[in-house]
């Protein structure tokens, strides 16, 4: 009945439970009255017919250190007595527990203990030691930065038999030569974003800036422009952008000559070409207003006819490289073909057709300037 009684109380406390770091520190001494309640089912003594009948008041007297951290152990001593219907029986018993306390926001501080420790029974004809464990739950009044009341309940479950007895104690806890428990001044926050100095990466934040976790201006767009200077606040990612947070626009139509060529009468793009393509989707992640024609162009071999179809399948693989690989929208690219015209080498030799066999990107945007 004691053990269902103690796991009840225990169970109880844990749901109010929270971690705390305890402020104070220094060397503790405790004096108590309490109230022993023994096992009921607790067994006989030498004389079979005596049995522990009556539950008993205890005195006792802890004395130990508080670090300045949760936790707090110390040593105890305990004075009782109980009586069996054969006559009085005295009990001492020595233990060292360890209280872990727990977080509050005024002077009661709730705390776990458990420890073990040792009984001696005076028998009539000879003394009995007894080995047990002890664990439980209580709670600390702080009068002050010395005085305390304390008070708490424990099971004391023997390991030489199957008893478990449960003791209430009531007394003082003096604290000698420790720490004070003024509240610590509250941190610095100079710049009054409610991020304290300590963690604030941006010190002087103007007042009202909505700001991070390390007291830094928000930049939702991450353009490195914050919120609250941001013109354009909803810039794509990788776009180059002036200090109000908005596009730099081109001021002139710009043309980039891809190194891409092909073989004779094909229109696959090599793999080997790809990185030239690339450079024209960096230019075009960078200014995201501009748009890209790509021109496809042939030697002059075969019929007109059969190159200008050609010259338009190799502009159309190009644009379809830079929308499936490289992730520029279709909207942005468009492709034509010139078939034989406009070679830029002479289709008399092999090196020259291989050179009119090209790609070239024109790329255009909408010309803007950019006050200074």
């Amino acid at each position: 009945m004691n053990n269902k009684l103690l796991m009840m109380i225990c169970a109880t406390g844990l749901l109010h439970a929270s971690i705390s770091v305890a402020q104070d520190s220094g060397f503790t001494l405790t004096p108590s009255v309490g109230y022993y309640a023994f096992d009921s089912d607790r067994g006989l003594l030498a004389n079979p017919v005596d049995n522990y009948e009556d539950d008993e008041t205890f005195f006792s007297i802890g004395a130990g250190y508080r670090w300045d951290n949760p936790w707090q152990v110390e040593l105890v001593y305990l004075s009782g007595d109980t009586e069996t219907n054969a006559g009085d029986i005295d009990f001492d018993q020595w233990r060292i527990d360890g209280l872990y306390h727990m977080a509050t926001d005024n002077n009661f501080t709730p705390y776990w203990l458990i420890g073990a420790g040792e009984n001696t029974f005076e028998e009539f004809t000879a003394d009995r030691d007894e080995s047990f464990v002890n664990y439980g739950l209580g709670f600390k009044y702080a009068f002050n930065d010395v005085v305390a009341a304390r008070t708490d309940v424990r099971g004391i479950t023997s390991l030489d038999e199957e008893y478990t007895d449960v003791a209430f104690t009531l007394g003082l806890q003096f604290l000698l030569g420790g720490s004070s428990s003024a509240a610590p001044a509250a941190p610095l926050d100079g710049d009054g974003d409610s991020v304290t100095d300590g963690l604030d990466h941006c010190l002087n934040t103007p007042a009202g800036v909505e700001v991070g976790a390390h007291g830094c201006a928000l930049d939702s767009d991450g353009d490195g422009v914050a919120n609250y200077q941001d013109s354009c606040p909803s810039s794509e990612a990788g776009a180059r952008v002036n200090a109000e947070g908005c596009y730099i626009l081109l001021t002139e139509t710009r043309e980039i000559e891809l190194q891409v060529n092909f073989s004779n009468n094909s229109s696959v793009v090599s793999p080997g070409y790809f990185s030239e393509i690339q450079a024209v989707a960096n230019f075009m992640t960078e200014y995201p207003v501009t748009e890209v024609v790509v021109e496809g162009y042939t030697d002059s071999r075969g019929s007109a006819e059969y190159n200008q179809t050609l010259s338009e399948r190799r502009a159309a693989a190009v644009a379809d490289v830079l929308v499936k690989s490289f992730s520029i929208a279709s909207n942005r690219v468009s492709a034509a073909g010139y078939g034989e015209a406009q070679p830029v080498a002479s289709n008399d030799t092999v090196d020259g057709r291989s050179a009119n066999r090209r790609v070239v990107a024109v790329i255009s945007a909408t010309v803007e300037t950019r006050a200074e």
